[in-house]
């Protein structure tokens, strides 16, 4: 980073299909925290973001939502905004890939690749469904995966051993829509080659200057070991997104650019949107006053960081640097982080550790998790863990009991006590290590090493405690010495300040505000300040941890593959039930003078998973349906817009995994509402649809 670079900083732009969840805000605070240090670096740094409104997911659920993908795109476009801005994510520029200028840039991209012979059309199998007579794109096709085995992933990425793949790998292929068995057809389509940029790309890897993380660079040499295919970046109609200039002409079809062709660039469309729209506003403010503002300058002669999660690694370090080569502009720099993990378990919208930006913001405020994510992340690649009982220790221990305690305490103290206060005390040591400590928290945050620089803070703030308790200024408030002793404490607690800014921005300000100052930067630490300081209020709060009440039963949606009967009883059926993650079970069940075969087979129906297996008249039962009974007609629970494998749960409850016997299932007692099921007064829910329960009575008991 040379002085007067102008840089870019960017989190990956969340998809417009839904609101932001606390996995993008992980992104996103480490993101703003790098970028708020560069500026309190005295940096020209834009932090630039966007949100990705193209592809298939956004055409069918804005088709399912009644609206025009334009509007439903845009709901969503406002709401990140507001989400993040309620995280006090500081972006300068939160633009949309469905803009002006990304299609002018996407298509100035295609034009050059082209001119280039980097693009070329040849045709390739696509995966067609002929119940929805449409081609599915690799993230609606879900199957086997060809290399690890693993069951019911996603036509383009395994989760499950990361390999990259395309719908037509699959095994055993499903529509994700319908569930419909897709056929292979022929479709010409365009491509960028990928492959003609493997030895630089590994130049690249393997280069100083690409300063990548070890994990990082270990799953690029294996990708590049593997070679590099042509990459497909047209995608067939229906598709929202923005149509190929010629392609009717050229493939006899219309075709519109992939997704993750025009989504990376919305990264620079965003850039030329902010520096167009100062162009225009002469009282938009350059950071440095710098009257220039182009594209150009930040992403041709600055510098790029990008911070994105793992799960876009392959897209972010393979396709788009080779972009950025056939375009002759410098390749960014790029953090990965992991995951976010809820109590040591994917986030689950059953399980009910699922968080929106809001529903958090409503429980805990912004600057709780700011911190807990902070004192986590530093420049590997490691999933990060938000277990509650942690996230309380460190949040009311830590930074109330530590840096909120000792900043709080002196500046309170000295505006209850003192008019006005002198220069602080001579305090050569204490001062000395205080300069020391900040000038490695200023290190910490350049090199993204937030761990490191709240482990400094904490042992400044450490000192600070210690130092107020040892001098005891409540015995002689007076004393001249006393005064500048606390004088000193409150200098220290305005560096604290300015050091923690970068991850709690309004706990700054509140004590910049009771000091009369603000816009503090890091060449403003110093031990100078006097006058008088006035009220300060609360810095940072305690959380209280909202602990849900565990059902005995693990609910989980199935979809009933097959029915027989049972070969030793009259009334029973043996039911082959896909449970999604928990694999494929059969199921005696007792629905024989009910339902016909036909008319189960191939439904969906709530089903308890963590039933003790027993036989039942010598056949094998993993799991239980559920049923309502009302003596007369038996109804199942519908759940048919959830998948096998999620989860429903009662208001106010989480499922509980653990194994249960009959005996301890008979005792639970469900019944039926107005066609809801109720179990102590709550009802039972999903995230997606109503649970109902058609032509019984109420009073039904579910079993």
């Amino acid at each position: 980073m040379k002085s007067g670079d102008k840089l870019v900083v960017t989190a990956a732009l969340p998809y417009a299909n839904g609101p932001l969840h606390i996995g993008f805000l992980l992104e996103a605070i480490q993101a703003d925290i790098y970028a708020r240090s560069l500026r309190l670096s005295q940096k020209d740094v834009l932090y630039i973001c966007a949100s990705d409104m193209h592809g298939t997911p956004i055409e069918i659920n804005a088709k399912k939502a009644g609206m025009e993908p334009e509007k439903f795109v845009d709901k969503y476009w406002k709401e990140h905004q507001e989400d993040a801005a309620s995280f006090l994510i500081s972006f300068d520029n939160f633009h949309k890939t469905h803009s002006k200028e990304n299609k002018e840039l996407s298509e100035h991209f295609f034009a050059e690749l082209k001119k280039k012979k980097y693009i070329y059309i040849k045709n390739m199998d696509v995966i067609y469904c002929p119940k929805c007579q449409r081609s599915l794109p690799d993230r609606y096709v879900r199957g086997t995966c060809p290399l690890c085995g693993i069951a019911d992933q996603y036509g383009d990425v395994c989760e499950g051993c990361g390999s990259v793949l395309k719908g037509t790998d699959l095994l055993n292929p499903k529509c994700s829509l319908c569930g419909t068995t897709p056929h292979v057809k022929s479709s010409p389509h365009y491509f960028f080659k990928l492959s003609a940029f493997a030895g630089k790309l590994k130049k690249w890897i393997n280069s100083k200057s690409a300063d990548l993380q070890p994990e990082v660079k270990n799953w690029l040499k294996e990708w590049l070991d593997k070679g590099l295919e042509d990459w497909c970046i047209s995608r067939d109609a229906p598709y929202f997104g923005f149509e190929i200039p010629n392609s009717k002409k050229e493939c006899g079809e219309v075709k519109y650019f992939y997704v993750w062709l025009d989504a990376p660039i919305g990264y620079i469309s965003s850039t030329k949107n902010y520096c167009d729209t100062k162009s225009k506003n002469k009282n938009m403010k350059d950071k440095t006053n710098n009257k220039s503002c182009r594209w150009e300058e930040y992403w041709k002669k600055g510098q790029v960081t990008h911070f994105i999660g793992k799960d876009i690694s392959y897209f972010h370090f393979l396709f788009w640097p080779a972009i950025l080569m056939a375009m002759d502009i410098p390749l960014p720099k790029l953090t990965v982080h992991g995951f976010i993990t809820v109590n040591g378990q994917k986030m689950s919208k059953s399980r009910g550790t699922f968080f929106t930006a809001k529903d958090f913001h409503k429980l805990y405020g912004a600057e709780a998790l700011r911190f807990y994510y902070a004192s986590h992340l530093q420049r590997r690649v490691v999933d990060v863990d938000l277990n509650f009982d942690e996230f309380a220790a460190v949040i009311n221990n830590v930074l109330v009991g530590k840096l909120g305690n000792f900043c709080y305490r002196s500046l309170t103290f000295a505006e209850k006590n003192y008019a006005e206060l002198p220069a602080a005390a001579e305090n050569k040591a204490l001062t000395k290590k205080v300069v020391s400590l900040s000038e490695k928290i200023k290190k910490n945050y350049l090199a993204q090493d937030y761990h490191a620089a709240i482990k400094n803070i904490l042992t400044i703030a450490d000192m600070g405690n210690a130092y107020f308790q040892k001098t005891e200024p409540w015995k002689n408030k007076d004393d001249p010495g006393t005064k500048t002793a606390v004088s000193w404490c409150v200098n220290l607690a305005r560096n604290l300040a300015i050091l923690i800014n970068p991850v709690l921005p309004e706990f700054s300000k509140k004590v910049f505000h009771a000091l009369d100052e603000k816009n503090r930067t890091f060449t403003d630490l110093h031990f100078r300040w006097k006058g008088k300081v006035e009220k300060v209020p609360l810095l940072v709060n305690k959380v209280e941890i909202v602990r849900k009440e565990t059902f005995p039963l693990r609910l989980t949606v199935g979809k009933i593959l097959e029915v027989k009967d049972h070969p030793n009883a009259d009334s029973l059926y043996l039911l082959k039930v896909d449970l999604g993650q928990l694999g494929k079970k059969q199921v005696v069940a007792g629905l024989k003078k009910h339902f016909r075969k036909e008319d189960l087979t191939g439904r969906k129906a709530v089903f308890v998973a963590n039933m003790k297996p027993a036989k039942l008249r010598g056949e094998m039962s993993e799991a239980m349906v559920l049923a309502a009974d009302d003596g007369a007609r038996v109804g199942l629970l519908e759940v048919e817009k959830m998948n096998p494998g999620e989860e429903v749960h009662f208001e106010g409850t989480e499922n509980s995994h653990q194994e249960i016997t009959f005996d301890e299932f008979i005792k639970i007692n469900m019944a039926v509402q107005a066609g809801h099921v109720f179990y102590s007064g709550k009802k039972l829910i999903s995230p997606l649809e109503e649970v109902r329960v058609h032509g019984v009575n109420d009073g039904a008991k579910v079993r």
